[in-house]
This record gives structure tokens, C-alpha cells and sequence, in this order.
């Protein structure tokens, strides 16, 4: 799908990789809408692309359907909806995490996806025409061991996205799932990595991954990722599930 001229919805713009995103389809022509659950991020990012936007929050279907009405009533109805809103957390190995932090995950991975399929598809499918896209990680692939909310999470966004276009793409419905590695943002540096650490000096940049993401988006491909990501945890898997597990246990 080319983006010149296609309504655009970014959850999680208000910074980091959204951010770019948001940006980078407005200079390719999209009429792009910001959200985000910090009002002062909205508004200066929509003010930066001059656009709509709205601070909501979409892990609520209230806050999603508040958020299609904003589109529908500035630009019509909606060709993509990207769901890139996430939120990682503390790294804590080996703890099964509270229940409002599965919940946040829950509501912000997963949830929030389906609310926004709710909205959109049936305008999409009567068009014969539309796309999902939806942010996932690198860690749907494999596991993220010190962080189970957010490694359970991402692996059911994966799920869905899948599930969405075995069901979807035969109506002309695109469907893209985005499992990227390190990207430098507010997020990743919450972590307290420092500057010099290999997981920083990998990291892509925004810019450079919504370079990615418009490439991607253009050819209609169902996996995007970054360069240094490869199926090999998957092959893993397969191939020995228990050698697999082996490799990732926590030291005691």
C-alpha cells in the first residue's frame, strides 16, 4: 500500500518510534492522526505534523472508538490503523509480576488490538480494502525471561495478528505484524543500559526503523522486523524445544 493520500492512525505517537511514524507517513502523504495517553505529547506532535490528534486511552474501547470518531470527522474513514502503542516495564526475572501489570500488558498488547478491528474492519472489508498493522517484538519469536507480562503479551499480538490475516487478507484486508529488536527509545533506556552497552549500539533508531516500516508497509509483507533480527529462535524451537529452554534458563 502506497501512503500518499491514506488515513493513518498511530497509537503510541506521542513519542519514540510512534513519534517517527508519525512524521515519516505525513512527509509520504498520509493524513495521519496522533494518539497517545500523555495529552502534551499529543498535542505537540500533532501540532509538529499538523494534524489531529487526540490523548485517550486505548486500552479502553471507549478510548478507541473516541479516537475513530476524531479520524472519521477530520479526514474519513480509515485506511490503516497502526497499533504500535506498547509498554514494557521493569525487568524482574524469575517474578510472575502483579496483577495490574498483566493487566496493563494485557489491555495494551492485546486488547487494544481487538478493539481496534472492532472499528475498522467492517468499513475495511465493505471497501474490499484497508490495513492492520499492529507492533509486536522480536520476543513473540523467543522469550524474554525477566519479563513475563510483556514476553506473554507480545507473543498473543503475534497470535493475533496472524489470526486476523488468515481471516482478513482473502477480503482485502492487509495485515502486517512488526517484531522488532532494540530500538533506542525512552523505552529501551528505562531499562538503565548504558550508552556503550551491545544492546545500545544495535539499537535502531526511530528514523531508521520508520524507513523500515514504509518499505515494509508498501510491499504488504505479513513479518517485518529490524536487520539484525532472524527466525533462528523459531528453527530452534522446532527442532528441539527442549534444548531450546535449556539455552534460556536463568541462572540460579
Amino acid at each position: 500500500m502506497e501512503l500518499n493520500g491514506k488515513v493513518v492512525v498511530v497509537t503510541g505517537s506521542g513519542n519514540g518510534i510512534g513519534e517517527a511514524f508519525a512524521h515519516r507517513f505525513t512527509a509520504e502523504g498520509a493524513k495521519v492522526v496522533v494518539t497517545d495517553i500523555e495529552a502534551d505529547a499529543v498535542e505537540r506532535v500533532s501540532s509538529a505534523v499538523g494534524t489531529v490528534g487526540l490523548a485517550v486511552d486505548i486500552t479502553q474501547e471507549d478510548g478507541v472508538h473516541a479516537v475513530v470518531d476524531v479520524a472519521r470527522r477530520a479526514y474519513g474513514e480509515i485506511d490503516v490503523w497502526f497499533s504500535n502503542a506498547g509498554w514494557s516495564g521493569p525487568r524482574q526475572p524469575g517474578d510472575l509480576q502483579t496483577n495490574d501489570t498483566w493487566e496493563l500488558a494485557w489491555g495494551l498488547h492485546v486488547m487494544s488490538h481487538v478493539y481496534a478491528a472492532r472499528a475498522v474492519l467492517p468499513s475495511m472489508v465493505e471497501r474490499g480494502d484497508g490495513y492492520l498493522l499492529q507492533t509486536a517484538s522480536n520476543v513473540a519469536l523467543s522469550t524474554q525471561a525477566e519479563k513475563a507480562a510483556y514476553s506473554v503479551t507480545k507473543h498473543a499480538a503475534l497470535a493475533l495478528s496472524e489470526w486476523l490475516a488468515v481471516h482478513y487478507r482473502p477480503k482485502g484486508v492487509k495485515v502486517s505484524c512488526f517484531c522488532p529488536g532494540a530500538m533506542n527509545t525512552r523505552m529501551l533506556r528505562s531499562n538503565g543500559f548504558p550508552d556503550d552497552s551491545p544492546i545500545m549500539q544495535m539499537a535502531q533508531t526511530p528514523d531508521q526503523v520508520a524507513e523500515i516500516l514504509v518499505q515494509a508497509i508498501a510491499a504488504e509483507r505479513f513479518f517485518i522486523t529490524t536487520p539484525e533480527v532472524t527466525t533462528d529462535s523459531l528453527v530452534a524451537k522446532a527442532t528441539d524445544y527442549d534444548a531450546w529452554l535449556d539455552g534460556l534458563t536463568m541462572p540460579r
